[in-house]
């Protein structure tokens, strides 16, 4: 099995990587898709979030809201990871020896995962009716800083 630093190294000799590296523009144009699905995934997070802690949209279900924009959630996630592949095929050895990287990766899989499991079945068990119990409140919270995070460690992937 191939060691996590010769992945990175073909990548960044994979053809993917030698356009991103000579390309005059590919890599402004992905890091724009990128940036643009960032704000779309962080709207949504926030919206669901938001109303999942009883601040916005109290007439409207959160299951509903959550399943609405849940969606946009997902695309925007699929778009980031496939511009990502590319912003990471450019500077590949650079984030091999980065922390940012790393802590970006480990709270991107760690947002995922939350996303996918407490997340939605706090959502599922939010009412319209009823302000939100102290649990939905807590993974909410959680959920914002996870995806903040993630934000986080990119911005400084970059300042490296």
């Amino acid at each position: 099995m191939p060691s996590p630093h010769h992945l990175f190294v073909a990548l960044s000799q994979s053809p993917l990587g030698q356009f991103m590296q000579v390309s005059r523009w590919a890599f402004a144009v992905v890091e724009m898709v990128h940036l643009l699905s960032l704000a779309a995934l962080g709207g949504s997070v926030l919206l669901i979030d938001l109303r999942l802690l009883g601040v916005i949209l109290k007439g409207e279900s959160a299951k509903n809201i959550g399943h609405d924009l849940g969606r946009v959630l997902l695309v925007s996630l699929t778009i980031l990871i496939l511009s990502g592949i590319g912003l990471l095929s450019e500077e590949a050895m650079k984030c091999y020896f980065s922390p940012a990287f790393r802590w970006k990766m480990a709270l991107l899989a760690s947002s995922i995962l939350f996303y996918f499991t407490l997340h939605r079945r706090a959502l599922n068990r939010a009412g319209t009716d009823t302000p939100p119990e102290l649990a939905q409140r807590a993974v909410a919270v959680v959920s914002m800083l996870l995806w903040l995070g993630v934000g986080v460690a990119g911005r400084a992937i970059g300042l490296i």
